[in-house]
């Protein structure tokens, strides 16, 4: 067990370089070191080897577009790979036509290597100073080295497509030295008359860090265009700059917005000039200003003579010179710096994100009085004009940081602390009706446009969140209607991002109350003939109503649709009552039968209303239909029948009708007491009155006689 957990101490980290290797851009920009890279890409196991056994690793050469200079698209010519494997790792089989060597590593970079690669790796490994070297004129990270006597395997390939080797771990028990394990690409363009040689060294480490050793790119232009110009730059560098790197080197692509050029006569050889051509170029001459971006620091009021290489074909006059200073990044006060600001180069965006791996010493933690726990990746935001974090992972016992970015920019490691913030909260009732629409409605300060949770504690404890985006300006409101009746609770609360503390709201209370019961119609042509609400016959339809029929499903549904139907005009009838003695007896004895009838209907609810209530109350409604008809209806029917002299076939249909509709009702209501449709039952309910309110005359009145 032991020596897997070593395996994967040394596999992890050459997987993790992998993706460091690509903080140089891969895109045809002209710029010194770092343009038109081919980039290698290395497949190795996902998973944890035992010692000893063996595994396979893939190089394969990406797909990229080379630059293109005057139409003619570059291409390449040939790749070489320089695998460095460390002691402890064995080369169990290599690919065809490889080189191998195995010896100290001193040995081996010098037998290997080309000389200026040879120069630029030797200058590494003289300036290792206990066991870490900072790299010149590229420091994207402090990192280690191997000592130059430690034993190595140097692999040398050339890659087309793909190519595979096979290692395998030899010795996994003891922790290995993090060494200098180095990817030297070298690859020849061309485009049209320009050749461009490039010299690349850097990559994949079996260590926690990643050495990027960056050979100049030579560019051989067929006799170059010279311009010569005097620029004053004593005002516009008047404020002391921090050293920024950058490139050195001309490049010249039309496609692109920058270029760098290599400054010669009096001015140091670490000073560069970009050029941002804005896109001003049509048919390879400039249309625009050409504005030169000074990023190193120059003595105040001093001129210097700017001596310009450019390609054939490109034309620059001296008015088109324009000078802009990049100051160093303001300080913040949340913000307190640990390591060295590097400036990654152009602003380049890209889709994958890469991952930048940061180091620091303890020494540096100690002297600065950082907190290590506040220790993050933080980029410049050049829009916003100040620093902002990256979500970054923290390894406080390796001393290290790391973030995935997807553009490049000025970065740094800093203890980044976070603004504190506050939120507040009210409702806007302390008491609200069940089914009424109450407001939540708060701010958070410093204001902001965030996401806002709400935590709404019900009576039983149960909870609800909900979700809310503040404005610009803090605010925030959501309004609801709350279901359950008791005491509910509301807080808001902010999880907090990378530049703010999460903060929770005190809670608001508030109580939500048992909807009002409505007042029951009143019985009120009654009331006018009876005189008062307390008779007995009143109360009696009261009682009847209230306690029986609306108890159900059936007659609460049927008393929704009588209602809307008595009180559209019943209340004229009862005020004429109310102005008329005589209308208003005449009234209360015509209402007798009707309560009669109602009484013998609730002797019927009483009687089934054991077995079942809505079987009941469709019982006596169907007797108190038929009662009421047959007092008030089918006498008048009788007198009709015998006023036109209806004494054809033709008038036993309505009994059919009248049983067929009937039943029909039945079953429709049934099926709404089934389904629960309130609208199935309200029309059913009614249908069933209506039917069996037809039946007596039609039976008694209108039938012929046999």
């Amino acid at each position: 067990m032991k020596g897997r957990f070593k395996v994967a101490f040394i596999l992890l980290p050459i997987f993790l370089i992998a993706a460091c290797s690509a903080v140089t851009p891969s895109t045809s920009r002209g710029i010194g070191g770092t343009v038109f890279k081919p980039m290698v890409h290395r497949d190795l196991p996902d998973y944890v080897i035992s010692e000893g056994e063996v595994f396979d690793v893939k190089l394969a050469l990406e797909a990229w577009q080379p630059p293109t200079w005057q139409g003619v698209a570059g291409r390449v010519k040939e790749v070489k790979v320089y695998e460095l494997l460390p002691s402890g790792v064995e080369l169990v089989e290599a690919p065809s036509g490889a080189e191998v060597w195995r010896g100290k590593l001193s040995d081996a970079l010098a037998s290997m290597l080309s000389s200026e690669a040879k120069v630029e790796v030797e200058d590494f490994i003289n300036n290792v100073r206990g066991g870490m070297v900072e790299v010149p004129r590229y420091p994207h990270l402090p990192i280690y080295v191997a000592s130059s006597d430690e034993e190595v395997v140097l692999l040398v390939l050339t890659i087309n497509d793909t190519v595979e080797y096979k290692a395998k771990i030899v010795d996994a028990t003891q922790p290995l030295k993090i060494f200098m394990g180095s990817v030297v690409l070298e690859a020849e363009y061309e485009a049209g008359h320009v050749r461009m040689e490039v010299k690349r060294y850097g990559g994949p480490v079996t260590g926690d860090f990643v050495l990027h050793v960056n050979a100049p790119v030579d560019v051989k232009v067929p006799e170059p265009t010279k311009i010569e110009c005097w620029v004053n730059v004593s005002m516009a560098l008047s404020k002391g700059l921090g050293q920024v790197v950058a490139p050195a080197m001309l490049s010249y692509v039309p496609d692109v917005k920058e270029i760098a050029v290599m400054l010669r006569e009096r001015l140091p050889e670490t000073i560069p000039i970009v050029f941002d051509l804005s896109e001003g170029l049509e048919n390879g001459r400039l249309s625009k200003q050409l504005r030169l971006t000074v990023v190193n620091q120059t003595v105040p009021e001093e001129k210097f003579k700017l001596c310009l290489e450019l390609p054939q074909g490109l034309s620059l006059a001296v008015s088109q010179l324009v000078v802009k200073v990049v100051e160093e990044p303001p300080t913040e006060p949340q913000v307190k710096i640990l390591l060295e600001v590097f400036d990654l180069g152009p602003r380049l965006s890209f889709d994958k994100p890469v991952t930048l791996n940061f180091t620091y010493t303890d020494e540096l933690v100690f002297k600065l009085g950082i907190d290590e726990d506040k220790l993050c990746v933080v980029f410049y935001d050049e829009d916003a004009g100040r620093w902002r974090p990256l979500e970054s992972y923290v390894d406080v016992s390796a001393n290290c940081v790391c973030a995935n970015v997807t553009h490049f920019t000025r970065f740094t490691v800093a203890e980044y602390s976070k603004k504190a913030t506050a939120l507040s909260l009210t409702t806007s009732l302390v008491k609200v009706q069940q089914g009424s629409m109450i407001t939540i409605t708060g701010n958070i300060s410093p204001a902001m446009s965030t996401n806002i949770k709400l935590v709404f504690t019900r009576p039983d404890g149960s909870t609800m969140i909900v979700e809310v985006v503040s404005d610009e300006d803090g605010s925030f409101s959501y309004s609801f209607k709350p279901e359950v009746e008791g005491s509910w609770s509301v807080k808001a609360v902010f999880e907090g991002d990378l530049e703010h503390e999460a903060s929770t709201s005190e809670a608001a209370i508030f109580t939500v109350e048992a909807p009002a019961p409505s007042p029951m119609p009143r019985c009120l042509i009654a009331t006018a003939a009876f005189g008062s609400e307390l008779e007995g016959p009143v109360r009696f339809l009261r009682c009847f109503r209230d306690c029986k029929v609306v108890n159900t499903r059936g007659g609460s549904a049927f008393m929704k649709v009588f209602n809307a139907w008595y009180y559209s005009w019943s209340p004229y009838v009862a005020s004429v009552e109310y102005s008329n003695d005589g209308l208003r007896t005449a009234v209360r004895y015509a209402l007798y039968p009707l309560i009669g009838s109602l009484m013998i209907s609730q002797q019927v609810y009483d009687a089934l209303s054991w077995c079942n209530a809505e079987l009941a109350i469709v019982a006596a409604g169907v007797v108190a239909s038929m009662m009421i008809s047959l007092v008030y209806i089918t006498p008048f029917t009788f007198l009709l029948k015998k006023a036109l002299r209806m004494d054809t076939p033709w008038t036993r249909t309505p009994t059919k009708v009248a049983a067929s509709w009937l039943v029909g009702s039945l079953a429709m209501h049934s099926l709404g007491l089934l389904l629960g449709a309130d609208l199935a039952l309200k029309l059913s309910s009614t249908c069933i009155v209506l039917a069996s309110m037809a039946l007596p005359p039609s039976i008694l009145a209108l039938r012929k006689a046999a």
